[in-house]
């Protein structure tokens, strides 16, 4: 096996397949996406985000970039919670009612109108996202989708849908754009002025 030509075109692939992606990311999709965050904090409220497996990680890696990375640059602290992180909440309603209700059960109690549900989902066919979207715009808030493949249920229940498209199973480029998305919008943010004039 000769492991050096092998990584070499291995790599070459995994890099075009992820420009792909990257190409089609413009002003008029992404626009959309940091409007609806900055109206959520300029209101007080607060940003859900929800995700499974990589999607899960890149949710509690956003909590702590919008809540903490921030600090960097204005001493507002916008209100923004991984619903990926409570894992007693989550294994709770799994066992005792759906896997499908882990998301939606949290926001219950919480979830308020003038929220942002932001849910990340590469197949955008999840359940308990698809759920927790329906539940959002039902109860006077917003719902973000950032989702690959062909979209999927949750690319036609977001209010806001930001689609990617890559080929249906490549998890690994399209979740590295998602994380993509969350390190280009919080260092945006540095530089905006309507987000820094909050108080």
């Amino acid at each position: 096996m000769n492991r050096k030509n092998n990584i070499d075109k291995y790599l070459k692939s995994y890099k075009a397949r992820l420009i792909q992606i990257l190409d089609q990311l413009n002003q008029d999709n992404l626009e959309p996406v940091i409007t609806a965050m900055v109206d959520t904090f300029k209101r007080g409220n607060t940003l859900f985000i929800a995700g499974n497996g990589g999607s899960a990680a890149t949710a509690s890696h956003m909590q702590v970039d919008f809540s903490f990375f921030v600090r960097y640059f204005t001493k507002f602290r916008p209100k923004v919670r991984a619903l990926t992180d409570n894992v007693p909440m989550m294994t709770a309603v799994g066992n005792d009612t759906s896997f499908d209700d882990i998301f939606v059960e949290q926001l219950k109690g919480h979830f308020v109108e003038g929220d942002t549900l932001l849910c990340i989902s590469a197949s955008g066919n999840s359940e308990n996202v698809v759920r927790a979207a329906q539940y959002a715009n039902e109860n006077g808030g917003k719902s973000i989708g950032w989702v690959g493949f062909s979209g999927g249920k949750l690319k036609e229940v977001s209010t806001i849908a930001l689609h990617l498209e890559n080929e249906k199973g490549d998890y690994g480029p399209i979740e590295d754009m998602h994380m993509i998305l969350d390190h280009m919008i919080v260092n945006y943010l540095a530089e905006d002025d309507e987000f820094l004039a909050i108080k």
